[in-house]
Order: C-alpha cells, then structure tokens, then sequence
C-alpha cells in the first residue's frame, strides 16, 4: 500500500481508502472497485441511503437470484445488483447510519451463576 494512501473503512468484504496524493477514494467491495473525488463520495452515499430496499426486494421478490436491489453506476445499460446483506455491508464501511455499539450491564445478563 502506498505511504499517501489512508484506510478509512473496512469490513469483511470491503475496504474504503483515500490518497492523499490523487485526492481520490477507493471503495473496494468484493470484486467491485471504485475511484470516486470526495463530490463523488457524497452523491455515492446520498444515492445509497436513500436506496429502498424493502421496495426493490417486494419488486423482484419471485425472482429467482438472492440479488435484487440495484445500483446505477450511470450507464444505460450496466447495472449493479446486490443482496441486501451487501447494501447493509456498503453502508456499514460508508458509516452511513452505522449504530453504536451498546455495551451489555451486569443486570442484562440472565444467567443464574451456581458456585460448585
């Protein structure tokens, strides 16, 4: 990895970088790469949080391929199909309404401790 190049997600499929040099960010999921400027970026994220995956799932639901809900890469004819783990997956390693991780109290535990 080049020294100007900064991680900054990354999931068990995926990977988000930005180069300091080039000033572009590289989305790698799977076997798709992306190079977008930061404008890109935006308009990436904004198009997939506003993605309606229960409609695209209800639409192609007696489709036969796990992989329903599309994404517009802005050719006519050439589109990107993901399953909705994926998309969950994209939007984890865009931090786009990523939630917190909640921390378990002693008193959220139900388990009777029996000493021996």
């Amino acid at each position: 990895m080049c020294e100007s190049q900064k991680i900054l997600g990354q999931t068990k499929n995926g990977t988000l970088t930005f180069c300091n040099k080039s000033k572009l960010f590289q989305l790698i999921y799977n076997n798709l790469c992306f190079e977008l400027y930061e404008w890109e970026l935006d308009s990436f994220k904004s198009y997939i949080s506003q993605l309606d995956i229960s409609y695209w799932e209800n639409e192609f639901r007696n489709w036969i391929h796990e992989r329903k809900i599309p994404i517009s890469v802005g050719q006519k004819h050439f589109i990107i199909l993901v399953s909705k783990r994926e998309i969950l997956e994209i939007k984890q390693l865009l931090s786009i309404h990523q939630e917190p991780v909640e921390f378990l109290e002693y008193a959220d535990i139900n388990y009777t401790f029996i000493e021996n």
